[in-house]
């Protein structure tokens, strides 16, 4: 099952969850949820969060 790297590139990024949510255009708690493994992603919100973090849809999502 492929691994979200949301929280490490955020943290990388010296970034908030409320920061992160705001530059994505996506709610506080969803990114929460999502660091959590509590949700899914849609394709949608992974290009919305890739741009957020200026990082790749590869490095976001480690499909190994």
């Amino acid at each position: 099952m492929p691994k979200l790297n949301l929280y490490e590139i955020r943290r990388q990024r010296g970034m908030s969850q409320t920061e992160l949510a705001e530059l994505a255009n996506i709610s506080h708690g969803y990114i929460s949820e999502l660091e959590n493994n509590l949700k899914s992603p849609t394709i949608n919100i992974l290009c919305k969060l890739a741009k957020a973090l200026d990082c790749t849809l590869d490095d976001l999502v480690d499909c190994d």
